[in-house]
């Protein structure tokens, strides 16, 4: 009698274990077949500013250059200047005071402005020094960049959204964005979703990634503190909008 309560639970045993197995096994099929559609995405990028390129519109040799990189300046103050720029002053202050005591005219004015005006170049943003192109004692112009300041108040971070997923995100929706080494979640809002799909950036991409057909998304941030610096790496979640149904 004991003899085939033992055999009878082992066979219940193997039979159990079977049963078991098939079920871990098959598993995995059923999880991918019935799992809900993704609800968020979690992407990385970096930290970047817009760029505004400074430098004047005639050829001259840069004769005053008043800052450096990383050095912080304001909207409307003189960055650098050409050699002439000191007698294109005096030449509009001398035509402000003739058109003051009635010789002169507003025309002649005008124009020392302008000219004084070709000779400098200024902030165009408050920003930070980004980069210095050229130093003192060159010759610079015809549109080239002196200097590249980049502008606090506009700090977005790029990342690259699957083609699968792009029609689930809309302009103007918000997105949260988090740096390293920073325990505070900064809120976002996307700007810009590129019309057209290109393959991921090697700069960012993974070896699965390199077929992968991505779409460029702006995700501009709604605070710009003084402490975020250009360069450091972010983490981007954007909720999906629900699927259409078929």
């Amino acid at each position: 009698m004991g003899g085939g309560i033992k055999r009878t639970m082992k066979a219940s045993l193997r039979i159990f274990s079977r049963y078991l197995f098939a079920l871990l096994f098959l598993w995995p099929f059923f999880s991918c077949n019935n799992r809900h559609p993704e609800k968020e995405l979690n992407l990385s990028g970096t930290l970047e500013m817009t760029e505004h390129d400074v430098g004047f519109p005639v050829l001259g040799r840069l004769d005053v250059l008043k800052v450096d990189e990383g050095d912080e300046v304001k909207r409307g103050e003189l960055l650098a200047a050409l050699d002439r720029f000191g007698q294109a002053q005096r030449d509009y202050d001398r035509q402000v005071g003739l058109l003051a005591r009635g010789g002169g005219n507003r025309q002649a004015v005008e124009q020392a402005e302008l000219a004084m005006q070709d000779q400098r170049a200024l902030a165009p943003v408050t920003g930070v020094v980004l980069t210095k192109v050229h130093e003192t004692g060159e010759i610079v112009g015809g549109n080239s960049p002196v200097l590249v300041i980049g502008d606090r108040s506009k700090l977005w971070v790029k990342v690259y959204v699957p083609e699968g997923f792009v029609n689930r995100i809309d302009m103007g929706q918000e997105a949260e964005v988090r740096f390293d080494g920073l325990e505070k979640i900064f809120k976002g809002q996307v700007t810009f979703i590129a019309p057209q799909a290109e393959f991921t950036p090697r700069n960012v991409q993974t070896p699965e990634e390199r077929v992968t057909q991505t779409f460029a998304v702006k995700v501009t941030l709604k605070e710009a503190p003084a402490y975020l610096r250009p360069g450091v790496a972010a983490e981007v979640r954007l909720l999906l909008r629900e699927e259409s149904p078929p």
